[in-house]
């Protein structure tokens, strides 16, 4: 992984996305998952293995030493690094501001404004001289706010009325009369596009815009990398009966990720899980999602069955040049070595013990 803002952003992603691949839980009872005490690294030993499991007693691995590795694995396609080059880009747009005419239908405006009710300025009704961006006729403001911006010019300040829904849902300001004090800052014209460029670049962190491709191509490559390890990995055979501990593991690290987003609307897992996933309850969605469970299982059995037979082995260091070390605290130590066996060191074992075709 590489030290830069680009790939901040992706850990991010890759913690939320694929955190199936190492977390913890304990079980009180059927489908009854205790998340309170949660942590990444809870039922995982220093080295990342699963706590008191042989993983290839578990797992057959399927042949992984002098396999064939397609050309494609080890180049970018250009068109996905340009999608990427693109996407950097495009934050970097703006949009002409015009000035001279007055605000129509339809328009998108930049608009300041400050609400009070009775004369007192209310929290949350103002915008802190920060604009607004507001689509007259599709953005949706309370009352006709937006409907008596039409007519005004760029650089007018003026009062406009509006009344409150009687259920607008806060108590001091439901029904109730406001004014809203409004400044026009602009109209939205036409998209400019951006182009890319050294100092684009640099705010990733690259002197030059042929670093910045170069680190994106690398970036490809080794995720290729890993999705062939993965996919080797989930051609591993079950002995006998899946770890109930893996298969925990691997369910609450999936239910963790939707908890957080309860807490933050104020709603239990299963409250969230119903509204917002759209499954009937909460074990009705862990069953539906039974084969994926297993599936993850099994890969993590099978990255361990692999370093247990081949000695690998992650260090701190392993973990630091990934990149990582400012993520130990909220994850441990023992989470970390065991995403950077599954993303970074598993592949590249088997990579170079491949054949390119």
């Amino acid at each position: 992984m590489l030290k830069t803002k680009i790939t901040a952003a992706v850990l991010c992603i890759v913690f939320v996305l694929s955190a199936f691949v190492g977390c913890s839980g304990e079980t009180k009872d059927s489908y009854n998952y205790d998340l309170t005490n949660y942590s990444y690294s809870k039922g995982l030993d220093a080295n990342g293995f699963f706590e008191g499991i042989k993983a290839s007693d578990h797992v057959t691995l399927p042949e992984y030493k002098g396999i064939a590795l397609p050309a494609e694995v080890l180049v970018a396609d250009e068109a996905e690094v340009k999608a990427q080059l693109d996407e950097i880009t495009a934050q970097y747009d703006t949009y002409a501001q015009i000035t001279d005419k007055a605000i129509a239908n339809g328009d998108t405006v930049n608009i300041d404004y400050v609400g009070s009710v009775d004369g007192v300025e209310f929290e949350g009704g103002s915008t802190g001289g920060m604009g607004t961006d507001v689509t007259i006729g599709v953005t949706n403001y309370i009352d006709d706010f937006l409907e008596q911006l039409i007519g005004h010019m760029p650089g007018e300040n003026f009062d406009i009325e509006v009344t409150f829904p009687a259920d607008y849902g806060k108590e001091h300001l439901n029904g109730k009369d406001a004014i809203f004090n409004i400044t026009v800052n602009y109209i939205q014209g036409e998209l400019i596009k951006a182009e890319l460029n050294d100092e684009i670049a640099s705010e990733y962190g690259f002197a030059t815009v042929a670093e910045l491709s170069a680190d994106i191509e690398k970036w490809i490559i080794e995720q290729q990398k890993s999705d062939f390890f993965t996919e080797l990995m989930y051609q591993s055979e079950l002995k006998g009966k899946m770890p109930q501990a893996v298969l925990d593991y691997v369910i609450c690290a999936d239910l963790i990720n939707y908890k957080g987003y309860a807490d933050m609307f104020g709603m239990t897992l299963e409250e969230f899980i119903i509204g917002y996933v759209g499954s009937e309850s909460l074990d009705a969605y862990i069953s539906s999602n039974m084969d994926y469970y297993e599936l993850s299982a099994i890969y993590c059995l099978a990255t361990q069955a692999l370093a247990e037979t081949e000695g690998i082995s992650v260090s701190d260091m392993a973990v630091s040049d990934a990149g990582l070390s400012d993520y130990v605290e909220s994850y441990g130590m023992p989470y970390l070595k065991q995403y950077v066996l599954q993303t970074v060191t598993g592949p590249a074992f088997v990579i170079d013990n491949s054949v390119s075709e």
